[in-house]
């Protein structure tokens, strides 16, 4: 047997389990028991799990629904899976479903993690996580893997009056009692929590711990990406006046730069067309460091929690999504404003040129032009902030 402690993010818990998804070896059985459970995570494994379920594996998972952790789309989608999916309920206010366990069996050896981690793209990817491996070699080390198992049988093997077998008849009673929220309320609630909102409460005051960069989940497939729910409003593209103020760069981590030439920052000779924003190139950046970005994915990751659409303008196989970015430029806080990012999916097959633009917008870019951007650096922070989690902070050189 091999114990192993997997700390998040510096090892991700979501790369060793597809590792284990993508090897050779033949599961008999596979467990997957977590207290919160994201769609887009189950959409990224689903192609390798159902590949094992085909292959002959027998696939349990066992999801709580407490503190609106789970949303419907999740329940209906591993509904569509046709594997055993119980969910887990004491309807004791103060007993909240809280366990995170992996097992990966096979007929010659079995590896289990029991941590922190909830199956969701923070608890895999993103978060500061700490779960122990575990790794048997069958049958030589049964007897300490039967040890192990036995008082997680709770969860593996879930029965009694705190557990019912998923079915459409329970989703829409769990949706009747308010216990399953969409994925857009799961997701705003995500964010209230990430942001500190209280309600009732006025005036929050700053938080006094500081951000530092964390790596980002693997890009969503192509093909199940259109699969994620709309969510009820698109912001449109605007945003406040410029504030002609100084302000301090709010803090924040640096997740892209670049110094702008004539083209992105609207100086091109007359008659010319512009390319009417920021080309998201490589640029020689890093991160984590000392690893080049591959600019053709990156930025899809950065923004991968907006809502993305297709274009409407009749470009084909592209999509975009609008982003609240603040924008600093020369240290004048020109306030928020949604800036449209347009990405070609089609271009993330190669590490040829950029796939992802952020426009300056109509009305922005006459102050683009006015100020004549060439050659001034432009900083792409992600940051705390409550209406815009991103950061524009142009400078001169």
């Amino acid at each position: 047997m091999i114990i192993r402690t997997v700390t998040q993010p510096e090892n991700q818990l979501g790369i060793e389990i597809s590792e284990l998804l993508n090897s050779e070896t033949v599961y008999t059985r596979i467990v997957f028991v977590s207290a919160f459970v994201a769609l887009r995570t189950v959409l990224r494994l689903r192609e390798q799990l159902l590949a094992h379920v085909e292959a002959g594996t027998r696939l349990r998972l066992t999801i709580g629904i407490d503190l609106g952790g789970t949303s419907r789309e999740v329940t209906e989608e591993l509904l569509r899976w046709n594997c055993e999916t119980f969910i887990f309920h004491n309807t004791i206010a103060r007993a909240t479903f809280h366990p995170k366990v992996y097992l990966f069996q096979s007929a010659t050896s079995a590896t289990i993690f029991i941590g922190s981690n909830n199956l969701t793209d923070g608890g895999f990817y993103t978060n500061y996580e700490a779960a122990t491996r575990y790794d048997f070699n069958l049958p030589v080390d049964e007897l300490e893997y039967e040890r192990l198992l036995r008082p997680l049988t709770l969860f593996l093997d879930p029965q009694g009056a705190t557990v019912q077998r998923l079915d459409a008849e329970l989703i829409q009673t769990l949706v009747a009692r308010g216990e399953l929220p969409t994925e857009a309320e799961a997701r705003q609630r995500s964010r209230n929590q990430r942001h500190g909102r209280v309600p009732g409460v006025a005036a929050i005051p700053a938080s006094p711990f500081g951000p530092i960069a964390i790596p980002l989940p693997p890009l969503l497939p192509q093909n199940v990406r259109a699969e994620e729910p709309v969510e009820p409003q698109l912001p449109e593209p605007g945003g406040e006046q410029v504030l002609p103020v100084a302000a301090p760069r709010p803090p924040g981590v640096l997740v892209w730069k670049k110094t702008l030439p004539r083209t992105d920052a609207l100086q091109v000779n007359e008659g010319s067309n512009p390319v009417a924003g920021v080309r998201l190139t490589q640029a020689q950046f890093e991160n984590p460091p000392g690893q080049r970005i591959d600019q053709t994915t990156y930025f899809r990751r950065l923004f991968a929690d907006y809502q993305w659409e297709r274009e409407p303008r009749g470009h084909r196989n592209q999509e975009h999504t609008f982003v609240s970015i603040r924008i600093i430029i020369r240290g004048r806080d020109c306030g928020i404003r949604n800036f449209e990012i347009s990405h070609k999916p089609s271009g993330e097959a190669g590490q040829g040129n950029y796939t992802t633009i952020l426009r300056w917008g109509r009305e922005f870019s006459p102050i683009v032009r006015q100020e004549n951007l060439t050659g001034t650096v432009f900083s792409l922070y992600e940051t705390a902030e409550e209406n815009a989690t991103f950061l524009i902070d142009i400078t001169d050189v």
